[in-house]
């Protein structure tokens, strides 16, 4: 662990997918803290970095470049909205979050009415219903209910409360499809949850031939003696694979000074190990055409997480690839539908791989890939755990994940 002075000046920050009612992403919550000490140290008070911290993000990480040209939605609490400063930050590019705890003064209603006479979009978070909000509800766009902070039945009750305001409604905390059907029945326009992360399993469900023919070729990459000509023959007799593989070797993020036009050139720049997870990425997108587009960008993010982190542990020499499968494989049971141990038992995978993968392993692995996800998640005190057990310089994640949403904008310019 490196000493904490030096992670202080990070800048945390997690993404979350807003869904529209198709599963296309609108925009990501983006939930920031100012470093180590922020998020580690319960009895600080963080309200007064958050600002700085916001503006820095947008400095630092380039606001675009987090959400992928879509908006942003950042919370502000009663100072920073009095102080107006969501209007540091273009209009075009956020919503503006009312937390729930803001007190409804004439002060909020009229820096809220400023904001949405200067064009931004305001939402209000964790809603329930009050009166005293009614002068709010006339001015925002989205109103964000907490799905488990209610039953259904008051959800609904209040979703009637807030109709004759015309706002659209986001359903925060959406974990199983069910609960995805059920608040896009009742109304609601937006989602937002890991609803998409958790696999739709139906007794009899096969997995189908198209996506046999992927699996076998995955099966096939992740073979130790797989023959790597062959690899590359399939790939210069397939049109669509090929045009993929020139525009990712000729991405920004491969960081070449001149266009390679060759695919023989194209396979050699990018090398053996390069070419397998490539290739697999292809396969898993190929196996998820009809899922969210951000599942698979969650499982190119998730693999190349895994495998910056598993490249700093200290005292290991850490097999890259390993903990880039780990990540890349951690949602194959949600992309076929199917139990993980069905679909691994064809995979000739070493068994602390599996174990991982099946959750029997409490090992480096493992704790890795929880350590990503609580990233994901913005689960700040069990990541500053898990790097204190793993002894991952905590300071460098934030850097990692810049790195890991550039593969993921790497992997989708060869579409």
């Amino acid at each position: 662990m490196t000493d904490h002075q030096e992670s202080k000046h990070n800048i945390y920050v997690a993404r979350q997918p807003i869904f529209r009612r198709t599963t296309k992403v609108f925009g990501y919550e983006l939930l920031f803290r100012s470093g180590y000490e922020n998020f580690a140290d319960p009895d600080i008070n963080g309200e007064q970095t958050t600002s700085k911290v916001m503006v820095n993000s947008f400095l630092v990480f380039g606001l675009r470049k987090l959400t992928e040209g879509r908006r942003a939605f950042i919370n502000f609490n009663d100072q920073m909205l009095s102080s107006l400063y969501p209007a540091l930050l273009p209009r075009e590019d956020i919503v503006v979050e009312i937390l729930e705890d803001v007190v409804v003064t004439k002060e909020i209603i009229s820096s809220c009415r400023h904001l949405f006479d200067l064009g931004y979009m305001l939402a209000l978070d964790d809603f329930i219903y009050k009166p005293e909000f009614d002068p709010l509800l006339k001015l925002v766009k989205i109103v964000k209910f907490d799905i488990r902070a209610m039953s259904m039945s008051e959800l609904a009750d209040n979703v009637k409360k807030v109709k004759p305001f015309k706002v659209k409604l986001l359903a925060e905390k959406v974990e199983t499809r069910e609960e995805f059907e059920a608040t896009r029945e009742m109304g609601f326009h937006f989602f937002q949850g890991y609803f998409f992360c958790k696999p739709e399993i139906i007794v009899g469900r096969e997995i189908p031939p198209s996506k046999i023919q992927y699996l076998q070729l995955l099966h096939m990459i992740q073979d130790e003696n797989y023959d790597f000509q062959k690899i590359s023959n399939l790939i210069a007799h397939n049109v669509s694979l090929s045009v993929k593989l020139l525009r990712y070797v000729n991405s920004a993020a491969i960081g070449l000074r001149t266009k390679v036009k060759s695919l023989q050139t194209a396979v050699a720049l990018i090398g053996e190990l390069n070419i397998r997870r490539w290739l697999s990425l292809v396969m898993l997108s190929l196996m998820a055409e009809e899922k969210p587009q951000e599942l698979i960008k969650l499982s190119i993010e998730r693999a190349s997480f895994c495998a910056k982190i598993g490249s700093s542990l200290p005292g290991k020499k850490a097999d890259t690839a390993v903990f880039f499968l780990v990540g890349m494989f951690s949602l194959l049971d949600v992309l076929l539908d199917q139990p993980m141990e069905k679909i691994l038992k064809d995979f000739n995978l070493a068994d602390e791989i599996q174990d991982c993968l099946l959750g029997r392993s409490e090992g480096i692995l493992a704790q890795v890939l929880a350590l990503v996800k609580a990233y994901e998640r913005a689960k700040w005190e069990k990541v500053e755990r898990l790097t204190e057990l793993t002894e991952v310089d905590i300071s460098k994640l934030p850097g990692y994940f810049d790195e890991a949403l550039e593969e993921v904008r790497a992997f989708y310019l060869g579409d």
